[in-house]
């Protein structure tokens, strides 16, 4: 895969609201430009038990996560994502999932593309609003 755009982390909210077309801020990041899309393979649970909830179809919930994966890289846990995440989690007052999907951009050079308010003011991070 060759990489000539920025590179982001889109967190489960910016899927949702592409999925569910919640609004068109997501679209441009996903469909547009030439960016090297990475997403947290906790997103891919908060994204299928979002779904669940729903009450989509399994087949459906598989379309959206084989798109996720067709689009961009997903990123494993690992030690140091992980250690980064604790002291993250600490210093900014953030939720452990959050805090290692925003660990999980930091240590792969990416900005985090989230929708959720409580990553607002960190370094690197773009709010859909």
């Amino acid at each position: 895969m060759k990489v000539t755009g920025e590179r982001l982390l889109l967190d489960s909210s910016a899927w949702l609201s592409y999925f569910l077309a919640e609004n068109d801020l997501s679209k441009k990041f996903i469909e547009e430009g030439n960016h090297l899309l990475m997403t947290s393979v906790l997103s891919i649970f908060e994204i299928k038990r979002k779904l669940l909830i729903k009450d989509f179809k399994e087949h459906k919930i598989d379309e959206f996560l084989n798109f996720i994966k067709s689009r961009g890289l997903a990123i494993e846990l690992d030690e140091k994502i992980c250690r980064n995440a604790a002291t993250i989690s600490i210093r900014h007052k953030l939720h452990t999932v959050d805090s290692l999907i925003y660990s999980s951009a930091l240590l792969n050079n990416a900005v985090l593309v989230s929708g959720d308010s409580h990553f607002r003011g960190l370094d690197n991070v773009i709010i859909l609003e």
